[in-house]
């Protein structure tokens, strides 16, 4: 604007200064009227609200969202809601069969996962056939080892990894384990693998945790492991939560402004969304069937529920391993649990104990669909015999903690273990060198009620030399990616999810590499 004089300018400046300053005031006015207009008006002379327009009256509720409830609900047409119902992850289903859970325990380095449980020479279907003495020297084994029968699998007796299992599991655990050896070269040191499936294995099961999907202790984005995930079926929407010890469980529960409208009163939170909930479907109980689709009830209802929930259901106490009877009823064998989960980082309560735990409860629970676990430091090759059986044992302990909480709790859980890259021995005792020749996956599943059913205890299969033998199961057998792949198959045939399987695949144009071959890579028979 052009001014005549100075002074025009200067009045026409302070004129709008105030005009400013007033606006300010106005907006500062009306958002304390705003504040005190959305405070709890909850008072020790009124009874708890019970009626629409009472909670209205309180600010537990907007007329708003009542207001466009059904004109919400008409855009939608019948077949765009054809979501299925509400229901709560990890609960029985049929029969009280419960979800089984995927844990993944990442051994960073280059473990000798091969000198711990034989894979051998023989085809798909046979008898166990050793390797040459000279083969298994190069595994960090004394001529040809005997297989365990404690557990089902082939673990050789010897097996510092099954040590660590037998440590912490009861026999009525042990007797419910398979264990399937998977020959697979991959990459030494490297955590570009991509061994880790997580992803495609919660998916396969439908994402059925109540509280995240998966569950991490490292950083890795997709994967909250270190190796690279698997890339197929990737989805960055999955809810995903980075876990380092109890204390980090608290941040898995979230209930909302209902839960700090009442100033940690529980009890009147509950009440207050038990309410809603009631007058939610008393609401919705007005619509007829064909104007409002069932589906949109159920998901509406738990909506209102949900609150309720986290502040009832997932408490602190619920959440923890340390404060679960299940868990810490009985000693794990002759270890006290507080020797298991205590602050110290010796062995037998090293860190990855209190996590194997964790995540095993979270799983069993269904309040999380996939876990991984990281554990550092298995390069462990010209450290010496006494270093490589203390790692060992300690991811033997890990699996075996996560194996005897599941049982405990009464739920079906898988673990793959895998590692980036082996190791090979020139004396049959100290390894000396990375190997990734020797390379394999372990997996392991135990059953809701029974061992699980298997049509074979490995993979692929080694040569004499000690070396995959990359001319058998050529699909996985120098592939780290397919063998990622070959996991989550496997998992889905121990979960009954095959049909699921193939379908995840044909919505990300993945063909599914093992059908027609199922005798080679199927070693879980797929449950009915």
């Amino acid at each position: 604007m052009k001014f005549t004089s100075r002074r025009e300018e200067i009045l026409a400046k302070l004129a709008a200064k105030e005009s400013t300053e007033k606006a300010e005031k106005a907006d500062k006015a009306q958002r304390a009227v705003e504040a005190e207009a959305s405070k709890v008006a909850l008072h020790a002379d009124h009874k708890l609200p019970t009626t629409r327009r009472e909670l209205l009256g309180a600010g537990l509720m907007t007329g708003l969202s009542y207001a466009v409830v059904p004109s919400i609900l008409s855009t939608f047409g019948q077949q765009a809601l054809a979501a299925p119902v509400c229901a709560k992850g990890g609960a029985a289903g049929a029969a009280g069969a419960k979800v089984p859970g995927y844990l993944q325990i990442e051994l960073s380095g280059g473990a000798a996962i091969s000198g711990n449980i034989m894979i051998g020479k023989q085809a798909a279907g046979a008898a166990f056939e050793p390797l040459a003495a000279a083969g298994y020297q190069t595994l960090g084994v004394t001529g040809v080892p005997t297989l365990d029968a404690s557990v089902k699998g082939q673990f050789i007796a010897t097996s510092q990894f099954l040590a660590g299992m037998k440590s912490v599991m009861s026999a009525a655990a042990l007797a419910k384990t398979v264990a399937v050896g998977m020959a697979g070269t991959s990459g030494d040191d490297t955590a570009n693998n991509p061994l880790n499936p997580v992803q495609l294995a919660t998916q396969v099961i439908g994402n059925p945790g109540q509280l995240v999907q998966i569950a991490g202790t490292s950083n890795q984005a997709n994967t909250l492991g270190r190796t690279a995930p698997l890339n197929v079926a990737q989805n960055p929407g999955l809810a995903k939560a980075a876990i380092a010890n109890e204390g980090s469980l608290a941040n898995l529960v979230n209930p909302g402004l209902i839960a700090t409208r009442f100033g940690g009163d529980v009890k009147s939170s509950v009440a207050v969304a038990d309410l809603a909930h009631k007058l939610t479907a008393s609401k919705l109980g007005a619509f007829s069937a064909k104007d409002l689709n069932q589906q949109v009830k159920d998901l509406i209802e738990c909506g209102y529920m949900g609150a309720k929930d986290l502040l009832t259901q997932f408490t602190a106490a619920a959440l923890t391993p340390t404060t679960d009877p299940a868990i810490t009823g009985t000693p794990f064998n002759a270890i006290p649990v507080a020797t298991l989960t205590g602050p110290t980082t010796a062995a037998p309560n090293s860190p990855s104990s209190l996590k194997a735990v964790i995540m095993a409860k979270l799983l069993s629970d269904g309040l999380a669909s996939g876990a991984v676990v990281e554990m550092g430091g298995f390069d462990y090759h010209g450290q010496g015999r006494a270093t490589q059986n203390a790692k060992d044992f300690t991811a033997g302990q890990t699996a075996g903690l996560a194996l005897e909480v599941a049982h405990r709790k009464g739920a079906p859980l898988f673990i793959a273990v895998t590692s980036d890259g082996s190791t090979s021995s020139g004396n049959g005792t100290d390894f000396s060198a990375d190997n990734g020749s020797h390379g394999s996956v372990l997996m392991l599943a135990i059953g809701q009620t029974a061992i699980p059913g298997t049509n074979s205890l490995q993979i692929g299969k080694y040569a004499d030399s000690g070396a995959v033998d990359t001319s058998y199961a050529t699909v996985t057998a120098g592939t780290p990616a397919a063998q990622a792949l070959c996991i989550a198959y496997n998992f889905a045939a121990f979960a009954g999810k095959s049909a699921q399987f193939e379908a995840i695949l044909a919505a990300n144009a993945t063909v599914n590499p093992f059908k027609g071959q199922e005798a080679i890579y199927q070693a879980f028979a797929p449950k009915a």
